[in-house]
């Protein structure tokens, strides 16, 4: 097996066992999915009320006030409920991984006990230090953070194509055709861009 693959599977292996601590409290994971899920679908609607609200405003002098003012209630509604949803989403899984880290903490300390002497002797403390520390802190950061910008983010791009797709099919289409052209020139053009620059302080020297 090469290292990239050792690599891969160790990324595996890590991932597998993170997953498993947090099946162990998938009631606060299913909770703070809803939340997210509740949160991100009333931030959506936002730019939906939006355009209501412009349609409603119509023409110079032919303004429908009463239609302007309630989709603008609603828009603010949505707007707060979306910050409190996001506020708890926020809450739960800093609660989940403050548990997960002290579980990590413990069972690492619980094995530590149970090794030799010997193995005290070949790692130097401050690396052993640092794994019950940074390392495990680190995790701490990504499950409180990381994690949910993960789910946003999925969340938001597929409820944004049934938006567009809700909208007009058409224009979705021409997006999702136009979108990867778009990528791979900016790509290409970066690319040229960086090799560009070498040669120029090439020739000015």
């Amino acid at each position: 097996m090469t290292e990239q693959n050792e690599k891969r599977a160790s990324g595996k292996e890590t991932l597998l066992r993170l997953m498993g601590y947090l099946w162990r409290h998938k009631a606060r994971m299913l909770l703070a999915i809803a939340f997210t899920l509740a949160g991100n679908i009333l931030a959506l609607l936002v730019p939906k009320y939006a355009g209501q609200a412009i349609d409603a405003i119509g023409s110079a002098g032919n303004v429908n006030f009463t239609n302007v003012f309630a989709i603008c209630a609603e828009m603010i509604v949505a707007v707060l409920l979306n910050s409190i949803f996001m506020y708890l989403t926020q809450a739960v899984l800093v609660r989940v991984s403050s548990l997960i880290t002290a579980e990590m903490r413990k069972e690492l300390f619980d094995h530590l006990t149970t090794l030799p002497v010997s193995f005290f002797d070949h790692h130097q403390v401050g690396d052993i230090i640092s794994r019950i520390s940074y390392d495990i802190d680190t995790i701490n950061t990504s499950l409180s953070s990381d994690l949910i910008d993960v789910i946003t983010s999925v969340i938001t791009v597929v409820g944004s194509l049934i938006m567009m797709i809700n909208i007009s099919w058409k224009l979705c289409i021409v997006f999702v055709f136009t979108t990867p052209i778009i990528i791979y020139i900016t790509k290409h053009r970066a690319t040229g861009g960086q090799t560009a620059v070498p040669q120029t302080f090439n020739e000015a020297e």
